[in-house]
């Protein structure tokens, strides 16, 4: 498996909190540490209490968006 955002092999993957990209867990623990993790999980909470279970996220912080070489 490969992570959608870094491209790295991973053992395991789970769902970003701020879009729908499957992400290893470096790249988990980068967005837990985002200043805009809470509001995205908060807001995730909201659309499933609304019955919304296909939230697609608050969008991915532009901090946190792979940079391609150049």
């Amino acid at each position: 498996m490969k992570c959608e955002r870094c491209k790295e092999e991973a053992i395991g993957l789970c769902m970003s909190m701020f879009n729908t990209d499957m992400i290893c867990n470096n790249c988990h623990l980068l967005e837990t540490s985002h200043p805009d993790f809470e509001r995205a999980r908060q807001e995730e909470q909201d659309a499933i209490s609304r019955g919304e279970y296909n939230f697609p996220g608050i969008g991915l912080p532009d901090d946190l968006k792979r940079k391609e070489p150049v």
